[in-house]
C-alpha cells in the first residue's frame, strides 16, 4: 500500500511539469448558465467517494465497467504512451488503460474525496508506479502545450461552464495527432426508450438511491436532469463540431446500451 508521502512525491513530479495555469477563452455558445460549480461537484462527490464505484455499477444497470472497457479499447496503442485522464474519480478508467496499454497515466480530478479513493484503488494494484493522481481543473490544465499522446474524459462537460473552452484546453495539451476519447451520459434518440429513460431517471433512481445514503439520494435527484439540460444544451452534433473547431476533423461516435451512453473519440490533427 503506497504512504501518502509517497503520493506527495508523485503528485509533486506531475505538477513541476507544469507552467502555470493557462486561461481559456470560450469558442461558442454551448454556455452553463450560472456558476460553474466547482464546488458544487466537489460536494456532490464527496459524499459518495468511498462507494462510487459499486453504486455506479448498480444504478447504471451493471453497463458502467462495459462501457470504460469499450471506451479504453477505442484507444490506439503506443509506445512509451503519456496518458492525461480528465475527471479520473476513483482512478476506474486510469487503471483500466494502465492493464491494456503500455506508458504512464496521469489522473486528475476536481474532488479530493474521489482522489484518495482512486488512490487507494491504485494503491491495491501493481500498477501504482505507472499512474499518477494529483487535483486540478479541466479547465486550467497545469500542463504545457502538446504534452501528452492521449487524452481521455469521462463525465465531465456537465460539470463545467464552458464546455467548448474546456474542449480547447484538451486539446491544447493533446501532441499533434494524439488521441482524445470522452465517455458520456446521453439521451435514447427512440422514443420509447426515452421514455422509460425518463422514468428511471425522474421517479426510480431517487427512490433506489433514498435508502443508501444522503449523498446518493442527492446524486439520484440531480442526475437525469443534469443528463437532460446538457443534452438540450449541448447535443452531440454540437460537441462534434467543437472538437472539431479544437483540431480533431474526424470525429467517431458510439451509443451504447440504447443510447444510455456516447463513447467519441478523434486524432488530433498533426
Amino acid at each position: 500500500m503506497k504512504t501518502k508521502k509517497a503520493d506527495d512525491q508523485r503528485d509533486s513530479q506531475v505538477e513541476s511539469r507544469a507552467t502555470g495555469q493557462v486561461s481559456t477563452i470560450g469558442i461558442a455558445s454551448c454556455h452553463r448558465s450560472g456558476d460553474s460549480t466547482a464546488s458544487f461537484a466537489q460536494g456532490l462527490f464527496d459524499g459518495i467517494a468511498c462507494s462510487y464505484d459499486t453504486w455506479a455499477q448498480v444504478l447504471t444497470f451493471f453497463q458502467y465497467l462495459r462501457w470504460r472497457r469499450f471506451l479504453v479499447s477505442r484507444m490506439v496503442p503506443r509506445p512509451r504512451n503519456l496518458v492525461l485522464d480528465v475527471c479520473t474519480g476513483t482512478a476506474g478508467v486510469a487503471l483500466e488503460i494502465a492493464r491494456h496499454h503500455n506508458g504512464q497515466i496521469v489522473g486528475l480530478d476536481i474532488c479530493h474525496s474521489m482522489l484518495e479513493a482512486g488512490r487507494g484503488a491504485v494503491g491495491k494494484t501493481s500498477l501504482d508506479g505507472r499512474i499518477q493522481l494529483i487535483q486540478g481543473r479541466a479547465e486550467q490544465l497545469p500542463f504545457p502545450d502538446e504534452t501528452f499522446d492521449t487524452v481521455v474524459f469521462t463525465y465531465l462537460l456537465r460539470y463545467v461552464q464552458e464546455p467548448n473552452a474546456t474542449i480547447q484546453e484538451l486539446s491544447r495539451v493533446l501532441k499533434p495527432g494524439g488521441e482524445l476519447l470522452s465517455l458520456e451520459f446521453c439521451i435514447p434518440e427512440s422514443s420509447w426508450i426515452r421514455a422509460l429513460w425518463l422514468m428511471y431517471n425522474r421517479v426510480v433512481m431517487p427512490i433506489m438511491t433514498l435508502p443508501v445514503s444522503l449523498g446518493w439520494h442527492r446524486v439520484g435527484r440531480f442526475l437525469g436532469q443534469s443528463i437532460w439540460d446538457f443534452c438540450q444544451r449541448c447535443p452531440v452534433d454540437r460537441i462534434a463540431a467543437i472538437w472539431r473547431e479544437n483540431g480533431i476533423p474526424l470525429v467517431e461516435t458510439r451509443r451504447l446500451f440504447q443510447g444510455v451512453a456516447i463513447v467519441m473519440w478523434g486524432t488530433k490533427r498533426r
